[in-house]
């Protein structure tokens, strides 16, 4: 299982991402104190509706690969995004 956490501040669209701190890059991480603990997840998607529990816009981290594919209409679903 891998350890999920959540941005606690957004990005300028509004989007909080979601990261799986084994895969992660230390760089892309954000800074201590900037993340949310989530949980243990076998998926990501577990970790991205968990987030969205919490969060009104949620996306999964580009560079560690918790996206999934975005449901037509939906912002809070939206795929890796780099930016």
């Amino acid at each position: 299982m891998a350890s999920y956490f959540v941005a606690t501040h957004a990005h300028a669209d509004g989007t909080h991402a979601v990261h799986d701190r084994g895969r992660c890059p230390p760089g892309t991480f954000p800074a201590r104190g900037g993340a949310e603990y989530l949980g243990e997840f076998l998926e990501a998607g577990q970790a991205l509706a968990v987030a969205r529990l919490r969060y009104p816009g949620v996306r999964g981290c580009a560079c560690c690969g918790t996206g999934e594919p975005a449901p037509a209409g939906r912002r809070d679903h939206l795929a890796p995004q780099r930016g």
